[in-house]
């Protein structure tokens, strides 16, 4: 090892010299003292005369004694120096901390314990005393998720059989502690009469059987009896464990399935900022099915006294003043008529740009968000897709709406579908003036019917209509081709099931609590057994979509159902219960059939219900041609919730990019 000494001065006073390590270790200096022990020198550059040098080390010996504690070592004095400092730092920021602690502002934080304190004060116990009363109950009061104090408060109201029988079998050992302490004072003559020492059980057993014997003469015959009561103990307590695993995992189901209906309530940009509120006036000569002026209110045709239109709610002259964004219907073009606010644009691309790729050239009819919430270059993308370019033609919507929590208060959208909306400036009086929503606020999944009902009223009633959720959707044939093969046709009905062997409405806590909120459970048990029939996916002719869509409405206003997706019990209810003139051959106006396609045996084919096996290993997914099949291994023309298969959702998730780049390339 080379080394280096080197001697520094500077104006002719004294320092000390080291020696320098000059080896590569790596990144760490290294850096040894000279004999003359002087702590903590500083690298030095100039280099000093010996004499200078030596004068510098006596004064140094002679100072250091005086100040730097001798015969202390110096890691006890680093150690020492550490503790000061520390005290230091303390002192000076005591008062910091107290004030951080104690004073409750917009810029300090609140202290947990004083945060739950003001919580149990504002409620006032009335929680906890609700809860006890009625364990079952959810308490929210405004709809959104609980805090952790409601949480914890509803935890400690559930009842455990576990944690009871833990106080009943403490209160039966004191009992056996006051019977052995009393012995201590008077022994019984016989041994076998004693209660001391006697075995105990370490689990409660019962009310008819102690967890002891009552002497030491029965321990033999009470140790029979225990053995017996644990085996029947365990068999309870396994049933009660399977059927906790069991709830706990149809929970979890219940969770997927509700994040796979998000197309009926999430991500809605619902919003209470005003729409432009022009005043429009009626044309006297529009009637329905017509495309009417932009300029003009529509006049909508009645309905049945059944099922009337949605616009009567109001009165019978009521007027729609719905009117396009941009983009215009084509009356006699197919259409695909799509709830789709919120969405960033890579959502709009796989939609339309998948759909593009089949050959469709009809109309897609959007709901957006109002443009200062639109994602950035959507609107550009849907509009540069018009009648003008040719193929497939946009028409969007801007609907304005104005939400509440539960409790009543003003909130600012939709909150994932659990606040409810009342729908602005979509209906006018007979001249054409805005009225306000004839509804209550419900969840903006149910209000979309009444958008689907205005919108199909612009075509005629041969065209064929496609009702579809956006976020997951694929498409990989042309969506009505098979329909229109076989020359025009009206009337028919088309719906499309889960898969039967999976889930059924009985089966499904979220299906049948729809129902039963919705009916009644007397009224709807006898569906139980049957296959659960998505109403995020349906098709029909102009007359029979309008039609149902007009039952669904009148769903809607019947039973006043408001939990989110009550818009799938009617969906299930109109279909099973016959009132859609399905299950014994006869038909209603308007519709001629109904015809319902099991999963992966139709056009649409939903596949959420597969979610926990890969398609892949089904034989639904060929993953060389990048496909969704059906069971016959033809190609599915519509994939509907794709994305629950980890390899079809990577497919897609590369189309997007892919689709992503072609548009941002087209715009430089």
């Amino acid at each position: 090892m080379m080394q280096r000494k080197k001697n520094i001065g500077n104006g002719g006073l004294p320092h000390a010299a080291i020696h320098i390590n000059d080896d590569d270790d790596g990144g760490s200096a290294k850096q040894k003292p000279s004999n003359n022990n002087v702590l903590f020198a500083p690298r030095l550059r100039a280099v000093f005369s010996p004499s200078v040098a030596s004068a510098k080390s006596k004064i140094l010996k002679s100072t250091t004694p005086e100040y730097c504690l001798p015969g202390v070592p110096v890691v006890f004095k680093l150690i020492l120096l550490s503790f000061v400092g520390f005290a230091v730092l303390v002192v000076f920021t005591a008062k910091g901390r107290h004030a951080h602690w104690h004073y409750v502002g917009p810029h300090m934080p609140e202290p947990l314990l004083d945060k739950l304190k003001r919580g149990m004060e504002k409620k006032g116990g009335a929680v906890i005393r609700e809860q006890k009363n009625n364990n079952v109950q959810n308490y929210y009061d405004d709809g959104a998720s609980s805090s952790s104090l409601d949480a914890t408060q509803r935890m400690l109201a559930q009842p455990s059989r576990f944690v009871d029988s833990e106080k009943k079998l403490k209160r039966q050992l004191l009992k056996l502690l006051e019977k052995q302490n009393a012995e201590h004072v008077h022994k019984p003559k016989d041994p076998n009469d004693s209660i001391l020492g006697v075995k105990i059980s370490n689990r409660y057993l019962g009310e008819d059987l102690l967890p002891y014997p009552e002497s030491k003469g029965e321990e033999k015959e009470w140790e029979k009896k225990m053995d017996q009561r644990k085996a029947e103990l365990t068999k309870i307590d396994e049933k009660q464990w399977n059927e906790l695993i069991h709830h706990n995992n149809e929970v979890m189901e219940d969770h997927i399935e509700e994040n796979e209906r998000m197309d009926h309530a999430l991500s809605f940009s619902a919003n209470g900022s005003e729409q432009k509120n022009t005043q429009q006036r009626i044309d006297g000569g529009n009637v329905g099915g017509e495309s009417p002026d932009k300029n003009k209110a529509m006049r909508p045709p009645k309905g049945t006294k059944q099922w009337p239109s949605p616009s009567e709610k109001a009165g019978s002259d009521t007027t729609i003043l719905l009117k396009p964004a941009f983009g215009s219907h084509r009356p006699s073009d197919d259409a695909i008529l799509v709830f789709a606010e919120g969405y960033d644009l890579s959502i709009y691309l796989a939609f339309i740009e998948s759909l593009i790729s089949t050959g469709f050239s009809g109309d897609v009819v959007l709901s957006i968000s109002s443009e200062e919430k639109l994602k950035p270059d959507v609107k550009a993308y849907l509009q540069s897709k018009n009648s003008e370019t040719g193929g497939v033609n946009i028409v969007a919507y801007e609907v304005n709406w104005t939400c509440f929590k539960r409790s009543g208060e003003a909130a600012s959208g939709s909150n994932e579908g659990i606040n409810h909306c009342k729908m602005n400036n979509a209906f006018g009086d007979a001249n054409g003036s805005p009225i306000s929503d004839p509804r209550e606020p419900r969840p903006v999944a149910t209000a979309r019917y009444e958008l689907y009902w205005m919108w199909s009223l612009q075509y005629d009633k041969e065209s064929w209509l496609m009702l579809i959720d956006a976020r997951d959707v694929w498409f990989q044939l042309h969506p009505f081709q098979e329909l229109t093969s076989r020359g025009k046709v009206s009337g028919e009905l088309h719906f499309f099931g889960e898969n039967a062997d999976v889930v059924r409405i009985g089966t499904s806590r979220f299906n049948r609590s729809w129902l039963i909120t919705a009916y009644g459970e007397k009224n709807v048990s006898p569906y139980f057994e049957k296959p659960v029939i998505c109403s995020g996916s349906t098709i029909g002719n102009q007359d029979a979509i309008e039609t149902y869509l007009r039952a669904m409405v009148a769903e809607y206003d019947t039973t006043l159902c408001k939990s989110k997706g009550c818009d799938q019990g009617f969906h299930n209810y109109l279909y099973y219960s016959g009132k859609l003139g399905a299950t014994d051959g006869s038909s209603v106006e308007g519709i001629s059939k109904v015809i319902v396609h099991d999963q992966g045996k139709g056009i649409i084919n939903n596949v959420a219900a597969l979610r926990d096996k890969p398609l892949k290993e089904l034989g639904l997914y060929n993953a060389e041609k990048q496909l969704v099949l059906n069971w016959d291994g033809t190609t599915s023309a519509v994939a509907h919730q794709y994305d629950r298969d980890k390899e079809a959702n990577i497919m897609v998730k590369g189309k997007k990019r892919q689709f992503e780049q072609k548009w941002r390339a087209s715009k430089k």
